[in-house]
């Protein structure tokens, strides 16, 4: 699995770089309306940047990274949706996401789904453009 394009590993870079002002964009947005929340969607989401790139070099990590990011987009969609941080409808696709990657996560090693690491990487970046248009709407 490991790409040894620089193109790769400098788009690689740039995607995940930008998920961290978006992270941090979310976490005071989310902290005015609920601390322990905020708390675990800013941790999970830098953490599922962390092993994101670290499973763009090791296909082994795709499974932990698929895990993670569920529970960031767990935690973070719940709020969305109960808080209005985000559009609402955000915030219940982000939770139904949320429920695939937890799910896809478990059954992948079980099952030998070679197919999840489509989860980590293309349906991560559809979710990003939403996010950056929700964002964007907001504009807060």
């Amino acid at each position: 699995m490991p790409h040894d394009s620089d193109w790769y590993w400098a788009l690689v870079a740039v995607g995940y770089g930008l998920l961290l002002p978006a992270i941090a964009n979310l976490h005071v947005r989310q902290r005015a309306v609920r601390d322990s929340g905020a708390f675990l969607a800013t941790a999970a989401g830098t953490v599922a940047v962390a092993v994101g790139i670290a499973s763009s070099a090791s296909g082994g990590l795709v499974i932990p990274a698929v895990f993670v990011r569920g529970v960031w987009w767990w935690t973070s969609g719940k709020m969305w949706a109960e808080t209005n941080v985000l559009p609402r409808p955000v915030g219940y696709v982000t939770m139904g996401l949320a429920l695939i990657a937890i799910a896809l996560s478990l059954a992948a090693y079980p099952l030998k789904m070679d197919i999840i690491w489509i989860f980590e990487r293309e349906v991560l970046g559809a979710w990003t453009l939403l996010l950056a248009v929700a964002l964007y709407r907001s504009g807060r």
